[in-house]
């Protein structure tokens, strides 16, 4: 199978999407060749079957310019690939299935979000199927929806030899109202003793950069800036602190947060009032937004044998459900799938 890839970000040093690499890498290993287009492109390595173009957003260009771009991507390069598969931004859907039809090439969706605005439901009506980890990942219902659970790298996400630091309790991911930051920040500071927490994560809109300052404000009125570090990671720096926490905490709604499976992979604990969480956590991860701290300090009291345990029961969820090789694989096979008629 030939496939096209159209993303939002290609850049293996990206906070948020830098994980979308190994992803490619995966396709890589199961197809004939895969060619990659992004909205913006930065570092990359991949191996000789990959192919990547930029539709110039890293340069500035205007919207309507990357449009202009990705219509002549897909049209000079027609012969390179049977199958397309757009990953979490359906407009592209919309904006080249125009095109992919009377090319006469079968288009998919990975999607995982809430929202998705005005092109969800169109794009849901052009495609063969779209692809969710979760019963929650998809607003809308559809026939064409296929569950396949997360894509996590589970032979880059391993458990570390080394001690895990006592008090490290940390979050991860984008700044932004859906994440629900205030609980995480609250139930931190409700925890007896001197934890430290790191926020791992960075904004991209304006409203991100308000949640930001509100969450600092909060901060601020708690008395915890000198217990609170906020950096935006690398993926590696991600997994490397996943590997040190004594616990993530986490409080996002929508879809099932990739994060919870990183760190299950780690085997790092977690407390997260996330429902779609709750579908994949034992119970003793789990809390409503009102017993993050509570529950939070349950895991503290485990004793060494207790948190090894829960440690391997994590790891073993991750591998089973939701490693990266068996979702590449899963969709692969569906996309291979040649229908009766076009």
């Amino acid at each position: 199978m030939r496939l096209l890839i159209m993303t939002q970000k290609v850049d293996r040093a990206d906070p948020i999407l830098g994980f979308f690499h190994r992803w490619v890498e995966a396709f890589a290993r199961q197809c004939e060749s895969v060619t990659v287009i992004g909205q913006e492109v930065g570092e990359h390595a991949f191996p000789p079957n990959v192919s990547v173009y930029s539709l110039g957003k890293e340069q500035g260009f205007f919207r309507w310019r990357q449009i202009i771009r990705f219509w002549n991507f897909n049209l000079i390069l027609h012969r390179k690939y049977d199958v397309v598969l757009v990953h979490m931004t359906p407009v592209w859907v919309v904006l080249g299935a125009w095109l992919w039809f009377p090319l006469r090439k079968r288009a998919y969706l990975w999607y995982e979000a809430r929202g998705g605005g005005w092109a969800l439901p169109v794009a849901l009506r052009l495609v063969r199927k779209v692809f969710s980890a979760t019963e929650h990942g998809l607003p809308r219902s559809s026939p064409r929806r296929v569950i396949l659970g997360h894509g996590v790298d589970t032979n880059f996400f391993i458990p570390a030899p080394q001690q895990r630091e006592e008090g490290l309790v940390v979050t991860v991911g984008r700044i932004t109202p859906v994440k629900h930051l205030e609980h995480v920040v609250r139930a931190f500071a409700s925890l007896p003793g001197t934890p430290r927490l790191f926020l791992a994560g960075n904004t991209i809109t304006k409203q991100d950069a308000l949640e930001k300052q509100r969450i600092l404000a909060l901060m601020r009125e708690l008395r915890l800036e000198d217990r609170v570090t906020i950096r935006a990671l690398r993926n590696e720096e991600v997994r490397d602190l996943l590997q040190r926490a004594s616990l993530l905490l986490h409080a996002c709604s929508g879809g099932l947060d990739k994060v919870v499976l990183e760190a299950m992979a780690c085997g790092c604990p977690i407390v997260s009032s996330s429902h779609a969480a709750s579908s994949v956590l034992p119970a003793v991860c789990q809390a409503s937004n009102e017993t993050l701290a509570a529950q939070a300090q349950t895991i503290f009291l485990l004793d060494s044998a207790a948190r090894a345990s829960l440690a391997a029961e994590l790891r073993n969820l991750a591998e089973d459900g939701h490693s990266l090789a068996v979702l590449v694989q899963r969709m692969c096979q569906h996309m291979a799938l040649l229908p009766d008629s076009f």
